[in-house]
């Protein structure tokens, strides 16, 4: 591998490159910030990444000692990623998009974080999402990001795809993979729009502990991944047992025993690649999903002729591979899930208050749980929390509330109520609802799958994209709204009664230029066989393309020709003063830097600096340097000082107004210090 191009690579040729030696990981997230500058916070702005780790440097530093000292190479050591603002990561605010936490500070990583963590990963930033993960392309306190394939439309259904930010960022390479989460349909809708892989767990297959629950019945993380090759090497690391149960509503309930998490796991992941043939198995695919008739007493759902068109594509593909495609008319898990009257004779049933329960008993208890494991005094309990603050009225529109479902709202001010009687295990109810939800998966799934001798179910991810305005205009709206719009197609069925799904693109809406998905869906518990299954279909197909609107960057190539001096030290770069001033010119300001180098004298080189601003690099006749004599210790001091001028940031308005500071409404600057020209980097970036 002569060059690495940082659009569309994999975890891979990542690690190869970084265990060459040609490339090391404070170099790689400062070419990363590069992209994230350059797309994120200006030109396309895609807002996916509001808040950026401020120790990501030093992370990455960590890394490289580790790489350098001859210790075992983790199995993510030195990759990027992003987490959704709904993971605790220690030291960083875990907001979950709401004005009532936007100061909440983790004391402790999520266990898939802190999983990663130990793995090697280097944490690039917190990705966007809507207050609390109600909703999907609602604007939270950092706004939402926005779709790099086609900006005309939404990066995620509007009523369900929180995890927003964690696929835009995934899909714009901005880093390797982001860890998003869902409750209905809010990591499967993002990566489909953003033609990612998601892969939605089974009960307990993924630990959902530190982060904000919101259904804790519903609630699973949810891996984005470019390719399945990627998701194998990350669920290496993350599809661990969780030794603590706290925080995992599953594994907590005492009403059923769930089985051994994992029963058919692989040493390694990776050994479902092996799988290119789908021969001998057979797919139900249901008809209200390809521009069929929904069944009597069901939601009919809209299917445009764009993704008829590639389920047509998809189609030949899978019989290609070898598998029987069997059309139905019916999807019961769906259907009869939707509406009780359809429910078979026999088939166990939820509460009639159930519904009622679930959005206010429930999220009481979990978010009161989960506000405890902060340990902030400030916020020590759900009872210290301004109710009217967690979703205000004002980050919701009028043409969003034209559609909104008031019955089903969450009533905040009503939540402390519950607080105090007993516990979450003490709802009243709670145990026949688990019952039945696990019952009806059975009927309404399992068994109707055996009954048409099917091993899976697949259907495209969803029936159109809505479009951008959907919270501007009535129009959009309307169009956003519509069933197999606004949700994932499976709407909550596929979370609530615990159906694993692996997401998979299908193609490029001809009439939008959208990314759709096809998703695969299955009994509980065959999660590795989706897997597999799922990866067949990518290796035969290799339908995803990088989005147009966030094109190579001449730093995105790295040319592995040159390897740095390992055994040259990284200087001590120290950055005393960072500020804009805004002079007499309507479109430019002045940026200023100013600190210094500290560096054991190599030869007869000085130290070396590469300055970049907003994602431009700094001209070298703009970096003005002097050397200083030699100290008592040795050290050779080189002070540096920029300033140059740059296009002053476009004031937002209207409803790209942020409700907090994002980090593409500030001016970006990464400095990358070397002893000498060949050096170890020492980086630092800041933001105001």
């Amino acid at each position: 591998m002569s060059q690495l191009n940082l659009v569309e690579t994999s975890i891979e040729d990542i690690q190869n490159a970084l265990n060459s030696g040609l490339i090391i990981s404070v170099e790689l997230v400062a070419r990363y910030l590069r992209r994230i500058s350059t797309y994120d916070c200006r030109n396309t702005a895609l807002n996916s990444i509001p808040v950026l780790n401020s120790k990501l440097f030093e992370e990455a530093a960590q890394s490289d000692d580790r790489r350098a000292s001859g210790a075992p190479v983790r199995p993510l050591e030195g990759i990027p990623y992003t987490v959704k603002d709904s993971y605790k990561v220690k030291g960083l605010v875990a907001a979950a998009g709401s004005p009532a936490f936007k100061d909440l500070i983790a004391n402790e990583d999520a266990f898939l974080v802190e999983k990663i963590r130990e793995a090697g990963g280097i944490l690039m930033g917190r990705t966007n999402m809507p207050a609390v993960a109600c909703g999907g392309m609602q604007r939270g306190i950092w706004g939402r990001a926005e779709n790099p394939y086609n900006p005309d439309y939404l990066a995620a259904g509007f009523a369900s795809g929180s995890s927003n930010g964690s696929a835009v960022s995934t899909a714009a390479s901005f880093a390797s993979f982001g860890l998003g989460g869902e409750t209905v349909s809010s990591g499967r809708s993002p990566a489909s729009n953003n033609a990612l892989i998601a892969y939605t767990p089974s009960r307990h297959f993924l630990s959902p502990r530190g982060s904000w629950p919101l259904y804790p019945t519903c609630d699973v993380p949810v891996p984005h991944t470019r390719t399945m090759k990627d998701m194998f090497a990350l669920l290496d690391v993350i599809a661990v047992e969780d030794p603590v149960k706290n925080g995992d509503f599953w594994r907590e309930q005492p009403f059923i025993k769930l089985p051994q998490a994992w029963h058919e796991k692989p040493r390694s992941f990776g050994e479902l690649a092996g799988c290119k043939s789908l021969a001998g198995l057979r797919i139900a695919v249901p008809e209200m999903y390809l521009g069929g008739p929904a069944p009597s007493g069901a939601k009919p759902v809209t299917t445009s002729p764009a993704v008829i068109d590639l389920w047509k594509k998809a189609r030949k593909d899978l019989e290609v591979l070898g598998a029987e495609v069997l059309l139905v008319d019916d999807f019961p898990a769906v259907t009869a899930y939707e509406n009780d009257d359809l429910l078979p004779e026999g088939c166990p049933r939820r509460p009639r208050d159930w519904v009622s329960m679930e959005r206010s008993a429930l999220i009481a208890h979990a978010w009161n749980d989960f506000l405890k494991s902060f340990k902030d005094p400030k916020i020590p309990d759900l009872a210290a929390v301004d109710p009217f603050n967690i979703y205000p009225d004002s980050l919701r529109t009028e043409p969003e509330l034209r559609h909104f479902d008031k019955p089903n709202a969450i009533l905040y001010h009503k939540l402390v109520d519950y607080i105090g009687k007993g516990s979450l295990n003490d709802i009243e109810g709670l145990d026949v609802a688990i019952k039945a939800l696990e019952g009806m998966r059975k009927v309404l799934l399992e068994d109707w799958l055996t009954s048409l001798g099917c091993d899976f179910v697949v259907f495209p991810a969803a029936g159109d994209v809505g479009p951008a305005n959907a919270d501007s205009s009535f129009e959009g709206a309307d169009l956003a709204w519509r069933n197999g719009v606004h949700y994932s197609n499976g709407n909550r069925v596929i979370r609530h009664l615990g159906i694993p799904t692996v997401s998979v693109p299908m193609g490029i809406l001809a009439d939008k230029g959208v990314p759709m998905n096809l998703t695969f869906a299955g009994r509980a518990y065959d999660d590795v066989k989706l897997l597999k299954w799922a990866h067949a279909f990518e290796a035969k197909t290799h339908h995803r393309i990088p989005p147009p609107h966030t094109p190579v960057l001449d730093s995105d190539i790295v040319q592995l020709d040159k390897p740095l001096d390992a055994k040259t030290p990284r200087p001590q770069l120290v950055v005393e003063n960072f500020e804009v001033v805004q002079g007499g010119s309507d479109s430019l300001q002045d940026v200023i830097i100013d600190g210094f180098v500290n560096t054991i004298p190599f030869g007869q080189d000085d130290p070396t600096l590469e300055i970049t601003v907003d994602g431009a690099i700094v001209p070298l006749e703009k970096v003005h340097t002097s050397i200083g004599s030699e100290s008592l210790d040795g050290q050779k001091k080189m002070r540096f000082k920029v300033k140059v001028e740059t296009p002053k940031l476009v004031p937002r308005e209207g409803l790209d107004k942020t409700w907090a500071p994002v980090a593409r409404d500030k001016t970006m600057a990464v400095v990358l210090a070397r002893a000498c020209r060949d050096g170890m980097p020492t980086g630092w970036f800041g933001l105001i």
